[in-house]
């Protein structure tokens, strides 16, 4: 029997949401877990006659691609199945692909088992997030806790590397795997207190494509929002290289800067949000990016460096709850694990679509001017979100 989402004791609900939003952290975890054992593990793969470098760089983008597919997929699983089923299955599935990676016999085995953690990876944060949703409907509380999904992403992206590190260390290449594991333990707590909050309205989500299919246009949004905004974290430390920055510290410390602005950002999201009203916040967020890309491309100054990832990082911070929240209400409360798979979907498909849509851009203009047109884009698209909210409030007015 599904216990409903007001019943339980304090302890049962504080590990419920523990497993609820442990989503934030095991999706950023996939690549970044494994970020300090590149190097050795490209060395490993050069020995074996491969390029080491290039399969170092595969195996850590490769999941992109099946997390964009994941979010949808999981969103069909559960209006088929249960959310409940699919958060528990993908939590396990987490916790054995990811482990997988440790033990691989060759490069083959740990692809695949690299693109089976995405899709596990995304299917536990769309069921996860939506799950917020369905406990937690009231939107002022709901687009809280989302925010703070986001700032606990973010931090815990801080001790995932410290901890990734030492495992590194410690362990070689293959240390840094066991940190996947985490979703074993989240996957027997959650045995005992994620409930199917509402089965027949869980059944009901197979047939709920329509009201998702017209919120198109947030998912577009999310999209181009998502290439902008990975345009510091992928490019960041090739255009410092370019500009005679290679002390890999100052690098390191640079780039640390987006998680630091995504912390705060999704921190300052639940008092922009109610404030400026979806519009001007994305029409902000655009903003920051640009302000972020473009200063990137703009000093040599390591602070200033430091300071434009960390305008980045906040509008990232922005991002992922502005989206997320907007198409869960644009829905229908059955509607809302597809919503959101889709939703993950594009934010991930972004991330992987920003390499070949900045590819002619550096063609055209080398990698600094990349990041210039970049930041332009983005402005431009700030100021069209302003005139889309001055419109919008014109018609109220009519």
């Amino acid at each position: 029997m599904a216990v409903s989402e007001t019943q339980g004791s304090a302890p049962y609900r504080f590990f419920r949401m523990v497993v609820l939003m442990g989503g934030a952290i095991l999706a950023g975890m996939v690549q970044l877990a494994i970020l300090p054992a590149l190097p050795e593990m490209g060395a490993h793969f050069a020995g074996d006659g491969w390029d080491g470098t290039l399969v170092a760089q595969y195996v850590t983008t490769i999941s992109a691609l099946s997390m964009a597919v994941g979010g949808p997929l999981a969103g069909w699983a559960a209006g088929r199945f249960g959310k409940r089923w699919v958060l528990l299955s993908s939590a396990l599935a987490y916790g054995i692909t990811g482990g997988i990676g440790a033990y691989a016999p060759d490069l083959w085995t740990l692809l695949a088992s690299r693109l089976l953690l995405g899709v596990a990876a995304s299917g536990y944060v769309t069921v996860g997030v939506s799950l917020i949703g369905d406990y937690y409907p009231e939107p002022a509380q709901r687009d809280r806790l989302i925010g703070w999904f986001t700032i606990i992403g973010g931090a815990g992206s801080l001790v995932v590397l410290q901890a990734a590190a030492l495992l590194t260390e410690h362990g070689g290449w293959h240390g840094p795997f066991a940190l996947y594991l985490s979703g074993i333990p989240l996957f027997l707590i959650g045995l005992f207190t994620v409930s199917e909050p509402r089965r027949e309205a869980a059944l009901a989500t197979a047939g709920q494509w329509g009201p998702v299919a017209r919120a198109w246009g947030i998912y577009v949004m999310l999209i181009l929002v998502s290439i902008s905004m990975y345009t510091v974290t992928i490019q960041g430390a090739f255009l410092m290289n370019e500009q005679g920055l290679t002390d890999p510290a100052t690098i390191a410390n640079v780039m640390l800067m987006t998680s630091i602005g995504t912390v705060v950002g999704a921190y300052m999201f639940r008092f922009v949000r109610p404030a400026l009203g979806f519009s001007l916040t994305l029409a902000l967020t655009w903003g920051l990016l640009a302000l972020g890309n473009a200063g990137f491309a703009s000093t040599l100054n390591v602070w200033l460096l430091a300071a434009c990832a960390g305008l980045v990082g906040i509008g990232s911070g922005f991002n992922t709850p502005l989206m997320t929240t907007a198409v869960m209400g644009a829905v229908p409360p059955s509607a809302t694990a597809n919503a959101v798979g889709v939703a993950m979907g594009c934010l991930f498909l972004g991330q992987f679509l920003h390499p070949p849509a900045l590819t002619p851009f550096r063609a055209a203009f080398g990698l600094h001017g990349a990041f210039l047109w970049m930041g332009g884009l983005s402005l431009a698209a700030a100021v069209l979100a302003i005139l889309w909210s001055f419109r919008g409030r014109q018609r109220a007015v009519a």
